[in-house]
């Protein structure tokens, strides 16, 4: 069902439902929806539905409809939207409100019930009911911290500060959860979800439960739409009566930065009979609040990272779609790269950059003709002169990118010899750039196990017994680390450069297919 809530003006909270449509809003009793506001027309304004989609039409009001700000005569209304009609406003919310709980939920032990909160009662045993009694929470009554116990102010400040400095958004979540729930003595346990407003999904990622059981979490529908609608806490408050684990009082929280909703926060109670007190529920908002901005930069972070990886494999796809023989390879080289680079010990954000560089090594390839990038056989001086502009060209390319300092090494460097042969610069040694000695190794290695190199398609045993020959010319440290990645199975994968199907009856065939129409250079 769809409704209105009163968001400013007399009966402020009051939630109207809409039960037919079309509905008529005014101040005269007639209307389907009567509202008590000598600035609103007696007949206002008209509520139609068509599909899933609900249209406000003004009705040629005296003062004018607007939808979250602008004025309109016949508009879509969606859920969310905010609708000002004389000194009221009215936030709308849809039948179908489009907000989607994830559904792998039973990887955290959730169950969804869409009876449970807002609506009202659900059965316990037969011929008796149980009801949960929300009420919502004023963003107004979390804690004042100049008026704060000294030991409230701690805690407070204890789970910000071990919030803030891990870089993880799951982590930091589990992180957020597990200080919650020293704070909170009524707590049984908890759960974090992360909205995302585009898909307009609640993601679950982070749970603690702190005390022993197996008992799901009941999550409530509706409650997290109403919640996420008004961006105002529920606390569903169980009858007393029937003392049930499933019965358990819970808090509902959204966590605002600037007004944005950023997750939502979930937390029930040990005991049906023993609700959340005022206090803990204003710790519980003080500590949020709190907190918010980290939960904001880490989601920012994770949104940049994402579009990065788009950006990446936009130009990873564009360069495979140019030369179909090398598919694949960008993908493999990016794999052994992180093989080494476990073997290395490198952190986490070391690592991240290095598969950014890895991936993007042979970006340059797009500024090549297809003449020559495609030529199956031997390339001529000229030839080859041409492609070993490559890295530079690809270097070019990502000079625009976020950070690119941290991954242009293994682009324009991959080609480079630790003796001093490579190009583009012919740097030797330790002149040659980090990123750009890891990834030589890897690309050269994935030539000679998928066949792109004139050695012919070789297995992995055979590819490192020929590279160890030629030791000269990689980082020593480095070619140590890939020997180790080698023999602890890390680079284990099938390396077709047609696709990566596990038959071995396929492989073979590929591997025919390869040898019959000549080797290539990589």
């Amino acid at each position: 069902m769809s409704f209105l809530i009163i968001e400013r003006g007399k009966k402020l909270g009051k939630r109207i439902s809409i039960k037919e449509f079309p509905a008529t809003v005014g101040r005269d009793a007639e209307n389907t929806i009567q509202i008590d506001d000598d600035e609103i027309s007696r007949y206002h304004l008209r509520i139609k539905k068509r599909g899933r989609i609900y249209v406000v039409e003004d009705l040629q009001s005296k003062n004018g409809t607007f939808i979250n700000g602008d004025k309109v005569l016949n508009s879509i209304v969606k859920n969310g939207d905010k609708i000002l009609i004389g000194t009221t406003e009215l936030l709308f919310v849809a039948a179908t409100s489009g907000i989607e709980v994830v559904s792998n939920l039973e990887d955290f032990n959730m169950i969804l019930a869409n009876d449970l909160g807002l609506e009202g009662p659900i059965h316990i045993k037969k011929g008796q009911r149980k009801s949960f009694a929300p009420t919502r929470i004023s963003p107004q009554t979390r804690i004042n911290l100049g008026k704060v116990s000294f030991k409230d102010l701690k805690n407070i400040y204890e789970v910000q500060g071990n919030v803030f400095v891990v870089n993880d958004l799951e982590e930091c979540t589990k992180t957020f959860l597990k200080y919650l729930g020293k704070i909170i003595d009524n707590a049984a346990r908890a759960a974090f979800f992360v909205w995302n407003d585009t898909t307009k999904q609640l993601v679950p990622t982070a749970t603690n439960q702190y005390i022993k059981g197996e008992t799901p979490f009941n999550l409530s529908q509706r409650s997290f739409e109403d919640v996420i609608s008004r961006k105002q806490g529920l606390m569903l408050q169980s009858d007393s009566a029937f003392v049930t684990q499933s019965g358990t009082n819970r808090v509902i929280l959204p966590v605002v930065h600037n007004d944005s909703l950023l997750g939502v926060l979930h937390i029930e109670s040990k005991h049906p009979a023993k609700p959340f007190l005022k206090h803990e529920i204003s710790m519980m908002q003080s500590i949020v609040q709190r907190c918010a901005p980290g939960f904001e930069s880490l989601l920012l972070r994770k949104d940049i990272d994402g579009w990065l990886v788009g950006i990446v494999e936009t130009l990873i796809a564009t360069i495979e779609a140019k030369d179909t023989y090398t598919r694949g390879h960008s993908e493999r080289v990016s794999k052994y790269s992180m093989a080494i680079a476990d073997e290395l010990k490198l952190n986490r954000e070391t690592k991240k950059s290095l598969l950014v560089s890895s991936l993007c090594h042979d970006i340059g390839k797009i500024g090549i003709p297809d003449s020559i990038l495609k030529k199956a056989g031997i390339l001529s001086a000229d030839e080859y002169e041409e492609i070993k502009l490559h890295p530079s060209i690809g270097a070019e390319i990502m000079a625009s990118l976020p950070n690119a300092q941290k991954i242009m090494s293994g682009v324009k460097h991959h080609h480079e010899k630790w003796d001093g042969t490579g190009y583009p610069d012919a740097l030797a040694g330790e002149e040659i750039p980090f990123f750009g000695r890891i990834v030589a190794i890897a690309d050269v290695f994935d030539a000679m196990v998928s066949g792109r190199s004139y050695s012919g398609f070789l297995d992995q045993s055979e590819a490192v017994e020929r590279l160890s020959a030629e030791t000269d010319l990689f980082d020593p440290e480095i070619f140590k680390a890939f020997v180790r990645a080698y023999e602890n199975g890390s680079l284990s994968q099938k390396t077709s450069t047609k696709n990566n199907n596990p038959s071995e009856d396929l492989e073979k065939e590929e591997t025919k297919l390869h040898r019959r129409t000549g080797n290539k250079a990589s």
